[in-house]
């Protein structure tokens, strides 16, 4: 019987190293990915931001891009051993809060896109960034929730979440996939309407090009992202909640990408609209 205790406690170890070791991975990976891209794209920013005259969208668009590398902070927390268990907790809460700022940005600009494709409709934005505003306040509520019942890791400052925690937190981002799912469905119905006309003779560009150029297709790389992050926070696992912090760097990415490709074409960046441009 001692031995089958000594054997189950053993595995459990294996498995707490295993989620902090692919924990550590990710992050760092999200990490390079964040800050090679921003080196990158930095000289484009320059040129076709910080050179013009700016509104709305491109201050919000740097508050995407540069409150974004705040990560550096639970960066080094993850390979540190020097921190103590409440040390860790404050750490990790701060990530969560961190994260849920983060995607209420994205999901702000995200709306100031189809508020352009809508033609500056006020009501479109006003109902979008209040549930922005809103999903993000609840996802920051929903991180304090349960948060002692958390394991700090001893290979490192890591959390490990039992599973009512990491379902806790899944809702926030069961939200977030819920607006996304509307706004990318609002982009591809915009983008259908620009690719034919109302008698249904169609307009000479490809379906894929008004998809591209909208930014629909970087909203449907976002939102599948989420649903491989959602079912791996209800999936008991090495990778449960683990890939929310790459999940978030990428939208991040993903969302100053599309704001430069937008800025290449017409000086109005986000507000872009179908009557602006053609491809």
């Amino acid at each position: 019987m001692r031995f089958r205790f000594s054997f189950l406690a053993r595995m459990a170890d294996i498995s707490e190293i295993d989620s902090v070791r692919l924990a550590n991975m990710l992050f760092a990976s999200a990490l390079v990915i964040l800050f090679y891209d921003h080196l990158l794209t930095l000289d484009s920013e320059i040129r076709l931001l910080w050179r013009r005259p700016r509104n709305a969208g491109g201050y919000l668009f740097f508050v995407n891009r540069y409150f974004a590398l705040g990560n550096i902070v639970p960066a080094i927390s993850l390979f540190s051993t020097s921190f103590s268990p409440s040390s860790c907790q404050s750490l990790e809460l701060y990530h969560q809060v961190f994260q849920s700022i983060t995607q209420g940005i994205v999901t702000a600009l995200f709306a100031l896109r189809v508020y352009a494709l809508y033609g500056l409709k006020k009501t479109v934005l006003i109902i979008f960034m209040g549930i922005a505003i809103l999903g993000a306040v609840t996802s920051i509520s929903l991180s304090f929730v349960g948060r002692d019942e958390s394991t700090p890791s001893d290979l490192g400052c890591h959390i490990l979440l039992n599973s009512s925690n990491a379902a806790s937190i899944a809702i926030g981002w069961e939200g977030l996939l819920i607006v996304d799912s509307i706004l990318f469905a609002m982009t591809m119905r915009k983008a259908y309407q620009t690719h034919f006309s109302l008698s249904g003779i169609k307009v000479g560009r490809s379906l894929l090009s008004v998809i591209i150029r909208d930014g629909s297709i970087y909203f449907l790389i976002m939102a599948l992202l989420n649903v491989v992050n959602i079912i791996t926070l209800h999936i008991s696992g090495p990778l449960q909640g683990n890939l929310s912090a790459f999940v978030g760097c990428l939208s991040v990415t993903l969302m100053s990408r599309m704001i430069l490709n937008l800025h290449q074409v017409a000086d109005t960046g986000i507000y872009t609209d179908h009557a602006t441009i053609t491809i």
